[in-house]
C-alpha cells in the first residue's frame, strides 16, 4: 500500500510542477539535477480497530532540492503549492487527504512533511463447511 501511497504523491507532484521538476523515490546519492523533488517514507504503522478493519498511518518527508541564487525564497513558494497540491491524492482511483501538513529548511534542502492515513478491511479466506452433519438424542 506505501508504494501505491508514494505513486500517488508522484503523480500529484508531476501534474503540479511538470517535466522541469525530477521526482525521485529512491534514494540518489551522486547526480542529483535540481529543482528536484525526493519522496520518502519515514515512519508507517498498522492498528487494528475491529474485527477485519485496521488503521494505516504513513508520514512522508518531501525534500525539494533548488538551483534557485536565493533558495529560502524558492522554499518557500514551493512549500505555499504543495500545501494545496498534497491535500488529495489518487490511490486506487480513491481520494486520500493528506494530514498534519508543514514544512523545515534544513541545510538548505525544503523538507515537506504529510501523512496519509487509511483504513483498510483485510479479506479473509473462507474456511471449508462441513457437507453433513447427523445428530442423535434421546429422551431420559
Amino acid at each position: 500500500m506505501e508504494n501505491k501511497i508514494i505513486t500517488g504523491i508522484s503523480q500529484k507532484l508531476f501534474e503540479t510542477f511538470g517535466l522541469d521538476y525530477k521526482i525521485y523515490t529512491e534514494n540518489v546519492e551522486q547526480f542529483l539535477n535540481p529543482p528536484c523533488f525526493y519522496v520518502e517514507l519515514l515512519q508507517s504503522s498498522m492498528q487494528q480497530i475491529v474485527s477485519r478493519r485496521y488503521r494505516l498511518e504513513n508520514l512522508f518527508d518531501i525534500h525539494f532540492f533548488t538551483n534557485e541564487n536565493e533558495p529560502k525564497n524558492d522554499f518557500r513558494r514551493v512549500a505555499d503549492i504543495l500545501y494545496d497540491a498534497l491535500e488529495y491524492i489518487s490511490v486506487d482511483n480513491d481520494l486520500v487527504r493528506g494530514l498534519g501538513m508543514h514544512y523545515e529548511i534544513v541545510d538548505d534542502v525544503l523538507h515537506f512533511f504529510v501523512s496519509y492515513n487509511l483504513i483498510l478491511i483485510k479479506t479473509i479466506e473462507p474456511e471449508e463447511k462441513m457437507e453433513t452433519l447427523k445428530t442423535r438424542g434421546e429422551i431420559k
